[in-house]
């Protein structure tokens, strides 16, 4: 007997609503971290190139060490002396400023400082980070600053704009674990001799893009290291860079056809920060003007905001877990994330007025956290 028309429509639709459901449900439960379907290393095809470098492809990549090199002494001053370093990373070498206190005790902490944009033709070592960096240096801290490949005297980066951007977090990512590797081999005051220097707990300092750099490493490790975030780009990607691009000389229209082209191709999900914060381990500061023009404070109210909802939902789960009513996850990261919010009423994107506030701050929050 053949059915009803009807009743194959009614049982087709069923079906297309299930299949919808079944896959909305199973994002928001990806995305919300009640269970993770990780894509493999080296997930990229031919047709996607870059899904390599999403956050949860890059948790499985296999980052490289190499040796952290003198190249040269930049100052001296009575309370640190500044060096010219560099690594290797993604195959390249990379440059950077090293601040090296004078009186150097063993263990010693140490603050990779990860700078904002700067445009590669203006760009020197150090920019962006010297005077926090000198800051810290002054009271005892080693403090490491990457140029990043493509500026200061690095290697060139990918000719491929999402590439060279995509990257950044794997440069830090290397840095870190060099500094991890060895002891700090630098110049002793005979200069015919040298001093090894074992580095202590390693924090990070964030400014601006420096901060989308950051947290994107700090998901890809999901590991707690104490850092401060000062303006930091938190608005979702890719809105993040089309943010910016009203300056242009073409008033944005290239990045614009960049950014549809990758959609195209790619989920900006998989490569925003804001959709990974299960991720997200460790103790932070944030530090935000309410005057900043290239970086809204909205953006740091609204990242605060999900933060908070994140703890949320790990606490339910503890509770769940601690009842037996959900089983524990390895994976799962149930521990808070502490997050502290200061704003600053008038000032800028540089923190100022209230810059020697700011860092004051910051060195109180190193002490505490990293020893010294």
């Amino acid at each position: 007997m053949r059915k009803p028309k009807y009743v194959i429509a009614l049982l087709l639709l069923i079906l297309i609503v299930a299949g919808i459901v079944s896959w909305r449900f199973g994002r928001t439960l990806s995305k919300r971290g009640l269970f993770s379907n990780p894509k493999p290393s080296g997930s990229a095809s031919p047709t996607q190139p870059l899904q390599k470098y999403d956050i949860v492809n890059l948790a499985n990549y296999n980052f490289q060490t190499s040796h952290l090199k003198v190249e040269k002494q930049l100052a001296q001053n009575p309370q640190f002396t500044s060096y010219l370093f560099s690594i290797q990373t993604l195959n390249k070498k990379m440059t950077g400023v090293m601040n090296v206190p004078t009186t150097v005790a063993s263990p010693q902490p140490v603050i990779i400082m990860v700078r904002g944009f700067v445009n590669a033709a203006k760009y020197t070592s150090g920019l962006g980070t010297q005077h926090a960096g000198e800051y810290f240096a002054s009271h005892g801290f080693i403090t490491i600053a990457p140029d990043f490949v493509g500026y200061g005297g690095s290697d060139p980066e990918s000719s491929d704009v999402w590439e060279a951007r995509l990257q950044k977090p794997i440069s830090v990512i290397e840095l870190l674990k060099t500094i991890q590797a060895e002891p700090l081999s630098v110049p002793a005051s005979d200069s015919a001799a040298v001093q090894n220097i074992k580095p202590g707990k390693i924090g990070f300092w964030a400014h601006s893009n420096g901060g989308q750099i950051t947290l994107s490493a700090l998901e890809t490790l999901s590991q707690p290291y104490p850092t401060t975030l000062w303006a930091p780009v938190t608005a979702p990607f890719p809105y993040s860079i089309l943010y910016f691009t009203d300056e242009d000389a073409d008033e944005g229209k290239a990045a614009r056809k960049w950014v549809a082209e990758f959609e195209q191709t790619y989920d900006a999900f998989d490569f925003s920060l804001t959709d990974h914060l299960d991720r997200l381990q460790g103790v932070f500061q944030l530090h935000q003007g309410t005057a900043d023009t290239s970086v809204p404070k909205t953006w740091s109210d609204a990242f605060v905001a999900k933060v908070k909802t994140e703890n949320a939902r790990r606490a339910s789960l503890a509770q769940q877990v601690a009842t037996g009513s959900a089983s524990p996850v390895p994976s799962q990261n149930l521990q808070p994330i502490s997050l502290t919010y200061f704003t600053y009423p008038g000032a800028e994107h540089n923190l100022t007025p209230g810059w020697d506030m700011v860092v004051q701050r910051d060195l109180d929050f190193f002490t505490k956290n990293l020893g010294n």
